[in-house]
């Protein structure tokens, strides 16, 4: 739980409480099935991006 929380707490930090509040809302509402989906999809976005920062870094080393 204290993972959660940390990442709940961020969250908070950088965006509008409301718009948190209305995301975890609509997320009430989503089956189960579709939220793991999109949670596979902000993954592999994520590590997409990561790879593209870490080309352009090493790019710009040469």
């Amino acid at each position: 739980m204290d993972r959660t929380e940390e990442l709940f707490n961020k969250l908070l930090d950088e965006h509008p409480p409301e718009l948190i509040l209305g995301a975890l809302d609509e997320m009430a509402r989503m089956p189960k099935e579709e939220l793991l989906a999109i949670g596979k999809l902000c993954e592999i976005i994520n590590r997409a991006e990561a790879a593209e920062t870490e080309k352009a870094k090493n790019h710009q080393l040469d």
